[in-house]
């Protein structure tokens, strides 16, 4: 969908209710208008289709990982502690980034420990799955991690986009953040084994589940893969 600039003369007491509900919405008086606007015309919006697949996945974690923040519209973050010495805590983040009609969901793990090991394992860890992703990456996708700030950034241009329909959106990033955090657990319970396999078995089910949701056609772009050390 496209969005334009339009003049339009309101009622001051309109405004004046309009930017009140905006403001408890945590959303601005354009975007109010908007949705207003869709839902009394039956028009589904990206940004209602994003707090339908943000629900949702707040519904399908409520059990399983802490939910720290939903900002409407935009993004949730979930947070667990690892079965680790000293409990360290990890931090998964899926925003929606992009323009209108364009944007797509992007996953971010992280960990705000300053210590040198900790830091080496994540490391180790998003190295695995970068290595298992390289080999099975959907075409159009990207993926990469910053050496610098310990992270991992998953992006989903094509899979994840707010053309799909949400409810493949949601069974990919279910899946996805399902599998991403079975690996982690079993790496940080065993850092000082060779848990490579169990993770490449789990990755291979997350892949399996996932191409039992049948794909949307359009055209492919050669995917790229970015290696934290080039960052």
């Amino acid at each position: 969908m496209k969005k334009s600039i339009y003049s339009l003369m309101l009622f001051d007491e309109i405004v004046e209710k309009i930017d009140q509900m905006a403001y408890v919405n945590y959303t601005n008086r354009s975007q109010l208008i908007n949705e207003i606007l869709a839902e009394h015309l039956g028009i589904v919006t990206p940004e209602q289709k994003i707090q339908t697949v943000l629900e949702t996945l707040k519904d399908n974690f409520k059990d399983t990982l802490s939910i720290s923040q939903v900002n409407k519209n935009s993004s949730i973050q979930f947070g667990k502690s690892l079965k680790y010495k000293y409990r360290p805590k990890v931090k998964y983040s899926i925003e929606f980034v992009g323009v209108g009609g364009q944007k797509y969901a992007v996953l971010k793990i992280s960990s705000r420990t300053k210590s040198v090991d900790l830091n080496r394992h994540f490391d180790n860890f998003f190295e695995i799955i970068c290595e298992l992703e390289a080999q099975h990456i959907s075409e159009g996708e990207f993926i990469y991690e910053t050496s610098a700030n310990h992270k991992f950034i998953r992006e989903f241009r094509e899979e994840g986009s707010v053309t799909q329909d949400p409810k493949q959106v949601v069974s990919l990033l279910t899946s996805y953040l399902k599998m991403i955090d079975s690996a982690i657990d079993v790496y940080f319970e065993n850092p000082t084994q060779d848990v490579k396999p169990v993770i490449q078995s789990l990755y291979q089910d997350y892949l399996r589940e996932k191409n039992a949701v049948p794909a949307v056609a359009s055209d492919r772009v050669a995917p790229v893969v970015r290696d934290r050390r080039s960052l």
